[in-house]
């Protein structure tokens, strides 16, 4: 009778001690690198779902998102030392006119995020009334360059109509301080901050003017010939984030907090900003795939303007430049 308690117990013990044991992941996660640009902003929320969710888990991958450059990190996705970012499509045009395989294989914006914004009282409502002005932006290069020679181009403005200064990314104070009558902005951004400090403002949206490819998933050719199964798991878990982001804001901002340094610091009024930030993101999202054709003509207008800039030396085949074959 001894003996059988004995074996009850040590059974019972054998039985906690396996339900005290964590769970073991069904198989082994792959270790990937997301590169994204910019810095850790709400902007990139689903990929910050992405990982807390487990929709990248879930086809296998760990991934871990790093910062940095555009030009340096596109130029890593091309020569095969990194297999994952987050690019433009203009970057991903001039990368191939310099000979890296670089290809776009999901899109998230669905419009070209870039705008002109000032002040109501400016009077600057369309492209034409850039005529005259001087004009505040990040720099000579990226989206926000590439964005407002579109516009400037639209309403057959030269670089003799207008004055560019070079600002960083101090769009909101140089505004408000009088340096420039006008600045580029990213249209989910600086737009709101102003309008959150009480400033009235017109904003004048590239889309508005010409359709252009916005931030995509971004590989290289040698990951779709030989790891395709890869690249589909990744394009499939980037836009199962980006949809559930947008259908589920608000528990998607609270796990911005856990990714965005400072963010739950912030007072309510500059949350509730980081807040409407998101939520104006989610609006030029791509939420369903474009079919081949509107996808082409996007890249066909990116193609011409690059040329007509000088920024694209000759031609590319931009039916290599992306794959609808993983985001559907």
């Amino acid at each position: 009778m001894k003996k059988n308690h004995c074996l009850i117990i040590f059974l019972i013990l054998v039985l906690l001690l396996a339900a005290c044991k964590p769970d073991q992941p069904s198989q082994d996660l792959k270790p990937i690198t997301l590169n994204l640009t910019y810095i850790p902003n709400v902007q990139f929320a689903p990929y910050f779902v992405g990982i807390e969710k487990g929709f990248f888990a879930e086809v296998g991958l760990d991934v871990k998102l790093v910062y940095g450059n555009e030009a340096d990190m596109i130029a890593l996705v091309g020569a095969g030392k990194e297999q994952f970012m987050i690019a433009s499509g203009e970057q991903i045009l001039m990368a191939r006119g310099q000979g890296l395989p670089v290809v776009s294989v999901a899109n998230w914006y669905a419009d070209y995020p870039v705008g002109v914004t000032a002040f109501k009282e400016a009077n600057i409502k369309t492209a034409a009334d850039l005529k005259g002005k001087s004009i505040g932006l990040p720099g000579l290069f990226g989206a926000s360059y590439i964005g407002f020679e579109a516009l400037a181009r639209s309403a057959n403005l030269s670089d003799s109509d207008y004055s560019l200064n070079s600002i960083g990314f101090t769009q909101v104070e140089s505004l408000v301080t009088g340096q420039v009558d006008a600045v580029v902005v990213y249209i989910a951004n600086e737009p709101i901050q102003l309008e959150a400090r009480g400033y009235e403002v017109d904003v004048i949206k590239v889309a508005d003017s010409v359709d252009l490819v916005g931030n995509c998933l971004v590989t290289n050719e040698n990951s779709i010939a030989k790891e395709s199964e890869l690249v589909k798991a990744m394009s499939q878990a980037v836009i199962k984030s980006i949809r559930y982001t947008a259908e589920n804001p608000e528990e998607s901002f609270e796990i911005c907090k856990k990714h965005v340094e400072n963010l739950s610091t912030l007072s309510e009024e500059d949350l509730e900003i980081q807040r409407q930030v998101m939520l104006a993101s989610i609006g030029i999202w791509q939420l369903e795939p474009l079919n081949h054709a509107d996808q082409l003509q996007k890249w066909e207008n990116m193609q011409s303007l690059l040329l007509e800039l000088g920024l694209l030396q000759e031609k590319q085949d931009v039916e290599g430049a992306f794959s609808d074959a993983f985001d559907r």
